[in-house]
Parts: C-alpha cells; structure tokens; sequence
C-alpha cells in the first residue's frame, strides 16, 4: 500500500474524525495507527522514532479496552522497559483496538494536531517495505495515543459528546447524570457518577465503547467507531446542567 492508499483507507473509516478533532484541541498529543494483526512485531521499533516527533515524558502504558494481542504487546513493551498501569491518568501511552471496515495492507502513520504524518523515514521506511509486502492484509486497527509532556492531571469537569463530528451535548461531571442519545444504529447511552464517565449501552455489534473503561482525566475519551460516536473529557471549564 502507498502512502495515498493508505491514508484513503484510514480516511474511510470513522475513526480518523474524532482524532482529528481531538488532536486539533491539543497540538501536543498524536495518536499512532497501525494496521497489523500483530503490531507487536515491530511496534517498539516505531515507538523509537516516534520520540523525533513527539516527546514522550515516561514509560507508563495502559489498555483503554480489549486488545487480541494484549498479552504479547505487554511482553514486548516491558522487555524494552515500559511498565504496565491501571490508571489511564497515570499512562505516558494509552492502547486501544478496532475493526476496520475492510481489510487493508499493513502500515502505519502518525496523527499529530489535526494532521496526518508520513514517519516512514529512514529506518522506518526499510520498515514498511518488510510487512506491507510480507504481512498478510488486516482489518485490525490498534492506536497507540500520547500523554502530552506536562499535561495537567487534574480532574476534567465536564464531557462533550459528538457524533459525525457534531457537538451534541456537554454533561458536567459534577453531576450524576445518564442521557441517551438515538444513532443510526439504535441508541447509545452515557452515564456520569462521581466524577467518571461511561458508555452503559450501545447498539453497536462489538460493543467496544461499552467496555471501554470510565474516563475522567482532560483529553481522555471513548469512541463508538460504528455509531461515529465520541466523548470528551474537558477540564477548562463546563456547564453545571446538560445542554442539548
């Protein structure tokens, strides 16, 4: 796959719009894609050059949902000295997974504030050679998000839920509250208690949003990829009430 297939196939998926609108908030954070049944095999690789674009402040990593390769990601990742967390506010590197639509050669590319990064240089690029041209075509999609160096860890005090890119609400995280919004396919539910924020129901086949855990840190979020469904977790300042 050539870098304009590959960014149409990371552009026909949902996922890319919630990233970018993320990523246009904070210009500091990237996110990582990888297409790959087994990203273990070369991700510590990319993790090492990643660090010329973006500086990473420690070594703390984190499963945001379930992963198929979880177990052989941590046993790749603490051989080169990263150590596991509970805490998503406490990770430098946050994993997750997804589908996508259809099965694509493997690559990589990097989003980084609101733009999508070419980093198959150098030693990267010999890299990409090897497994677009040996691996097998993949629908699997891991993401690979960074703490942004210094960023506060306070706790956020509100969510703002979008979906196709649109804002739908904000719900303080002050006060317990559940809302249900209606998507294309069927309804989808947000709950807050105690400052935490979920996905309770969700109509979608792999529920991953649903078994996401609750987020509460600014920055953090939940993505319903088949619904184009996404929360953000904000800390500047939001609504006592619900809008929308």
């Amino acid at each position: 796959m050539d870098r304009r297939n590959f960014f149409k196939t990371i552009l026909a998926t949902p996922l890319l719009t919630p990233f970018l609108l993320a990523s246009k908030k904070n210009n500091a954070e990237c996110e990582l894609l990888l297409i790959a049944d087994e990203p273990q095999q070369f991700i510590s690789l990319i993790l090492q050059e990643v660090k010329k674009y973006h500086s990473i402040p420690g070594k703390r990593f984190v499963f945001l949902n379930p992963h198929p390769q979880k177990q052989e990601l941590t046993s790749v990742l603490q051989q080169k000295g990263w150590m596991p967390v509970h805490n998503s506010a406490q990770a430098d590197l946050s994993l997750s997974f997804s589908h996508l639509h259809q099965k694509a050669r493997p690559s990589f590319s990097l989003v980084k504030g609101g733009r999508i990064w070419d980093i198959r240089t150098q030693k990267l690029s010999s890299l990409w050679k090897e497994i677009n041209k040996n691996l097998s075509p993949s629908n699997a999609l891991t993401i690979a998000s960074f703490q942004r160096p210094g960023a506060d860890q306070a706790s956020g005090e509100f969510i703002t839920i979008y979906q196709d890119g649109h804002s739908l609400a904000k719900l303080s995280l002050r006060q317990n509250t559940e809302k249900t919004f209606i998507t294309g396919k069927g309804k989808i539910t947000a709950r807050i208690n105690k400052g935490k924020a979920w996905i309770t129901e969700s109509a979608c086949r792999q529920k991953i949003c649903q078994y996401t855990p609750p987020v509460s840190m600014p920055g953090e979020r939940i993505i319903c990829a088949p619904d184009h469904f996404f929360i953000e977790v904000g800390g500047v300042s939001g609504p006592d009430t619900v809008i929308g």
